[in-house]
């Protein structure tokens, strides 16, 4: 599908930023280097990495956390390397040990070479975003592995999972363009005076916002924000089964065990204890517990894709949820109508 019409939305919630709003990231170099801030969902920035001292030419950049499993659902994960220059400078890289990658399933969503080798490439310089398995990573970090030449560059790593919607929006649904940065005044003579702010994302470095291709700029203006209404989703679909981080429920017979028995683990075979919840606030796969709450509501950024099956560069934006409040509207029997204003952020 071309244009900008909007399917079924993707999120990719960036687990770097949640766990840098909680104080549960570290990111490190084998070089020594500072590369911080390459842990937060802004590229504009780039950092050089560091040429390997190390004799296997091969240099790190660890992201450590405890308890990675616990944010992570294994076959949803995603890495996302925005603002580099790996094209033209040769340069290839691995998000775990080349030698122990199996069971990573990666996919190519755009501009990642998986093919061949341990060691992947891109295309084209600007951005790479493929999906992956985290049930091949350790408990207590994850990271990329390079193998760099000439003066490779990164502007920020986004890593975590993406969310589908389940079904597309409603058909009353608005896409703007917005020109919010543009102040214009009229004088006493009639003339009309106007002060440009600011017109588009800011560049990646010598990359434009979104762009592939060796030093491409971007000429696309304006702010692009998103109104969606979505009707007729489950309460399972939408809403934590469980919203605490234990898995205990609310007696030893389990809550809830006789009407939907597949919430509550019936014994040691699914992998927990029986009479406690099979998921909680960390795991659950409902929207409030993989994208509301990892954003913080409108606090967190993350990356939009308005159709998941529309992988082209242009479909892509670093947003903010622009909403006071969530709020589920009960049409029927445990089923819910919603409304999302996603906007455009740098």
């Amino acid at each position: 599908m071309a244009y900008q019409n909007i399917g079924t939305p993707r999120f990719y919630i960036s687990l770097g930023e949640y766990l840098n709003s909680i104080g549960g990231l570290g990111v490190t170099s084998s070089e020594g280097q500072d590369v911080s801030s390459i842990g937060f969902l802004n590229p504009s920035n780039p950092i050089t990495i560091s040429t390997p001292s190390s004799g296997d030419g091969e240099a790190d950049i660890d992201f450590t956390f405890s308890a990675a499993k616990s944010f992570l659902s294994e076959d949803k994960g995603y890495f996302a390397i925005l603002g580099h220059n790996f094209a033209s400078q040769s340069s290839k890289f691995s998000i775990t040990d080349p030698e122990e990658s199996t069971g990573i399933n990666e996919t190519e969503i755009i501009n990642s070479d998986i093919s061949g080798e341990y060691y992947r490439t891109a295309a084209h310089d600007g951005f790479t975003i493929f999906s992956c398995n985290y049930g091949a990573f350790d408990d207590e970090s994850s990271g990329i592995r390079f193998r760099p030449s000439g003066s490779p560059k990164i502007g920020c790593v986004s890593f975590g999972n993406f969310y589908d919607m389940p079904h597309s929006p409603d058909l009353n649904l608005n896409l703007t363009t917005e020109y919010d940065g543009i102040k214009t005044t009229q004088t006493k003579g009639g003339a009309t005076l106007s002060n440009a702010l600011y017109t588009k994302p800011a560049d990646w470095g010598n990359q434009g916002a979104w762009q592939l291709g060796t030093n491409a700029s971007n000429f696309r203006s304006g702010r692009r924000s998103w109104d969606l209404s979505f009707s007729y989703f489950s309460d399972t679909d939408i809403m934590p089964i469980n919203a605490s981080q234990s898995h205990a429920a609310y007696s030893s017979n389990g809550y809830n065990v006789n009407s939907n028995p597949t919430d509550i683990n019936t014994g040691s075979e699914n992998g927990g204890t029986a009479g406690q919840f099979q998921s909680n606030i960390l795991d659950g796969d409902d929207f409030f517990s993989q994208v509301i709450n990892r954003t913080m509501g409108g606090h967190l950024p993350f990356i939009f894709q308005p159709d998941n099956a529309n992988n082209n560069p242009d479909q892509f934006a670093i947003c903010r949820f622009e909403m006071d409040s969530i709020t589920y509207t009960q049409v029927a029997n445990n089923t819910y109508n919603l409304k999302l204003k996603i906007r455009e952020v740098w």
